[in-house]
């Protein structure tokens, strides 16, 4: 598999997989942080989750980070995840479950053009943006994941969350 360069040649790809045709994609991206500016919308309460293009086979999303923004510890619906790094740093978060509780297995942090891999038989995790500006991730799932499972640090259990868009295609939702 040749190397992914532009959001247009992986928009062209993507529609064409099968199966670990995903995984060769994800391990060949390199596409930089201009090539993902239209999508690039930025939340000062919020990570922003803005789909570029979602079909019945896969979904793809960029999350903008401000510094210190994070998500909650989470899974992914059955759902496998690769997330590419195309600007600035996090720190990704692994854990399982243990009995009544979570433990963190893993601590990890990612700088640009890293790729990491997630799936539930995996367990769950947590992304946090640990640059001193902003960040963004490109997020390949295979299947569209509407829904999972987060973790309620009040309440020490995990409740079902519905997921929503901060932008389709590059226009900003009202939500």
């Amino acid at each position: 598999m040749k190397q992914i360069t532009s959001l247009n040649q992986l928009l062209e790809e993507l529609p064409k997989c099968e199966g670990n045709d995903y995984v060769q994609i994800a391990k060949n991206m390199d596409i930089s942080p201009e090539d993902l500016s239209a999508y690039a919308h930025f939340s000062d309460q919020t990570y922003t989750r803005n789909c570029i293009m979602r079909t019945q086979d896969f979904e793809l999303l960029l999350l903008c980070w401000n510094k210190g923004q994070k998500t909650s510890i989470h899974s992914h619906d059955g759902e496998e995840c690769w997330v590419y790094l195309a600007e600035g740093k996090l720190r990704e978060k692994r854990f399982k479950e243990n009995g009544d509780s979570i433990e963190k297995t893993d601590d990890s942090k990612m700088s640009e053009s890293r790729l990491s891999y997630m799936n539930d038989h995996m367990g769950y995790h947590s992304l946090e943006n640990i640059a001193d500006d902003k960040s963004m991730s490109l997020h390949l799932y295979v299947s569209p994941i509407d829904e999972c499972k987060v973790y309620d640090e009040e309440e020490k259990k995990f409740k079902d969350k519905d997921l929503k868009y901060y932008s389709y295609e590059g226009k900003i939702l009202d939500n």
